[in-house]
């Protein structure tokens, strides 16, 4: 996955604001084209209608996972004689303040190979503001959210999913490209032709947090991969990160409050 791409889900903030279960529609359901400040999925279940999305006009198929993203100019209608049967969830979805859709391109309708999988998810969102489960609701629902966003973006069709922004992915795959190295501000802004205050203040704007917190940040997630999924020795997965060894023990036990060798073990007898 792409290295902005996959920044981006990780710091993704979602809050449901409403879900429901149409069965069918009701009467007169439809409007004229205009924007919301929240993005909606509908998962079809029957019927026939019509999703109009930026000018673009689809006919709802059973089985077909719709988002609808925040910004975006949607129209809808039903058929009298047959209306729409779905499942729906509004919310918002967030990077550091800034709309998903408008740093993400998703897909805005997809087939669902596994309709019921999805649907079942549906139900524990819905389920999950009921009864004894009303005090750890919102939690519960934004996990069940979290299922239903990581969906979309798993299932969608290859090439369709990319940043929509092509600097802010050449930094972080360059970042990437060259962890082991010496990775400064100055160096990330002279590769990328900015002012090096300019670029710590483009960064945060992007991404939350400053160039060396999220070096930082890469370079621990690296060691905790290679600490469970391989057999090197703390020197040389220092090596790969661009740190010394006793810089790395000390920078993990601050983040981890465990030194690299209690890590391994911990999750070697997991």
């Amino acid at each position: 996955m792409d290295p902005a791409l996959r920044e981006h889900l990780r710091r993704l903030d979602l809050d449901l604001l409403m879900a429901g279960h149409a069965d069918p529609v009701p009467a007169g359901w439809g409007r004229q084209a205009r924007t919301d400040g929240y993005n909606r999925i509908y998962l079809i279940l029957d019927g026939v209608g019509s999703i109009t999305l930026d000018g673009v006009e689809y006919l709802p198929r059973p089985g077909q996972l719709y988002f609808l993203p925040a910004g975006s100019a949607l129209a809808f209608s039903s058929s009298k004689e047959r209306p729409l049967r779905k499942y729906w969830a509004n919310f918002t979805a967030t990077v550091a303040g800034r709309e998903l859709a408008s740093l993400v391109a998703l897909p805005r309708v997809m087939e669902v190979e596994d309709p019921a999988a999805v649907r079942e998810m549906f139900v524990r969102l819905l389920a999950a503001g009921r009864g004894t489960t009303q005090v750890t609701g919102p939690l519960r629902q934004r996990a069940v959210l979290m299922e239903l966003t990581a969906y979309l973006v798993d299932h969608a069709p290859l090439g369709s999913l990319r940043p929509l922004s092509e600097g802010p992915g050449r930094i972080l795959e360059y970042i990437d490209a060259h962890l082991a190295e010496a990775l400064t501000v100055g160096r990330l802004a002279e590769v990328f032709h900015y002012n090096p205050t300019y670029f710590i203040t483009y960064f945060a704007q992007l991404f939350g947090v400053s160039p060396n917190q999220y070096i930082r940040q890469l370079r621990v997630e690296r060691v905790k991969q290679a600490l469970i999924h391989t057999e090197q020795r703390i020197e040389e997965i220092a090596g790969t990160v661009g740190w010394e060894a006793s810089y790395l023990s000390r920078v993990f036990r601050q983040v981890t409050s465990l030194t690299p060798t209690q890590y391994r073990a911990l999750h070697q007898a997991s």
